[in-house]
């Protein structure tokens, strides 16, 4: 004797093969076999109506054109992510500006760092800190008309002894005649050497060891090489 088969079990089990990740992928073919099963296999005494077929390719379809866009969405992420990678490749180097205080000292040589006063100041001081969050060394840079104002740490600490190479912070301040303070905003410069990948997005490195995700460029110059 044969056992009758639900027409909803069936279409609810052919949905659920389409849609889940865990189970097999089903295609039309396979999804029409199922089907002819469960005509075969259905209760005579209660056939199956036509507009339940119509229902059950109806959501095999959306499940299907569902994981086809998805299929297409993806490559064209990876090529989107594939042209923004050779833009950034274009970079390298040309001088770029990174919004920012972090600088970086290689024994001899700190990557510049720029500061812009949004009003003229009587007293703009620059603060540079290690890693750790010590202060070692802080520089008075006099007064400033309002606009940029370069800080050229020279890699030593207020004792005049040479730091070890790493990343510092560059804490820029000003204080205006009246005792108020003055907006600060904050860079750093360099020629790009390379760019990274690693992290899984470029990152631009520059000459002097500095990182920085391409979103904190603020400005690109000429080629270093361009006479």
């Amino acid at each position: 004797m044969t056992l009758p088969i639900s027409p909803t079990t069936t279409a609810a089990s052919a949905t659920a093969a389409a849609s889940s990740p865990t189970a097999p992928a089903v295609n039309e073919q396979q999804f029409m076999q199922l089907l002819i099963a469960q005509l075969q296999h259905q209760d005579p005494t209660q056939p199956v109506q036509g507009t339940e077929f119509v229902t059950q390719l109806a959501q095999f379809s959306l499940v299907e054109q569902s994981a086809n866009q998805t299929t297409q969405l993806t490559n064209v992420s990876t090529q989107i992510a594939g042209l923004g990678n050779n833009e950034a490749a274009q970079l390298v180097g040309k001088t770029v500006t990174l919004n920012g205080n972090s600088t970086t000292y290689d024994g001899t040589v700190a990557t510049p760092a720029n500061a812009t006063l949004s009003a003229p100041a009587a007293q703009v001081t620059a603060t540079i800190m290690d890693s750790s969050g010590n202060v070692v060394q802080t520089m008075q840079l006099g007064p400033h008309a309002a606009g940029p104002v370069s800080v050229n740490w020279n890699g030593t600490n207020s004792a005049g002894l040479s730091e070890p190479s790493g990343t510092y912070t560059v804490n820029v301040t000003a204080t205006a005649s009246g005792g108020g303070s003055v907006g600060v905003t904050q860079s750093v410069s360099g020629v790009v050497s390379s760019i990274s990948f690693a992290q899984g997005s470029p990152q631009v490195v520059l000459a002097s060891g500095a990182t920085a995700p391409l979103s904190t460029i603020a400005s690109v110059g000429a080629s270093s090489a361009t006479p």
